[in-house]
C-alpha cells in the first residue's frame, strides 16, 4: 500500500510541477530567444508546490529505500 501512494505521490507531482518549471525556465531570456516561451496551464499556489516537492521527495526516499523496481518510475534499464 506505501509503496503504491509512492507511486501515484510521483506521478501526480511530476505532472503537476515540470509545466510550472518549463515555464520558469522558458521565461529566461536566453532561453526565450532561442525556443520561445511556454504558458504552463497549471498554476498552483506555492504552499502547494512546497508541499508537492516535500511529499514527492518522501515518497522517492521510500522508493529508494525499499530498493523497489516499477517499471514507470526506474526508466529504461533492462
Amino acid at each position: 500500500m506505501v509503496s503504491a501512494c509512492s507511486v501515484v505521490v510521483l506521478i501526480v507531482s511530476v505532472l503537476l510541477v515540470v509545466p510550472q518549471l518549463v515555464e520558469v525556465v522558458t521565461g529566461l531570456p536566453p532561453v526565450a530567444a532561442r525556443v520561445g516561451t511556454f504558458t504552463s496551464p497549471v498554476a498552483l499556489p506555492f504552499w502547494l508546490n512546497i508541499g508537492l516537492t516535500l511529499a514527492a521527495a518522501a515518497a522517492s526516499t521510500e522508493r529508494a529505500l525499499r530498493l523497489r523496481y516499477h517499471w514507470l518510475l526506474d526508466g529504461v534499464g533492462n
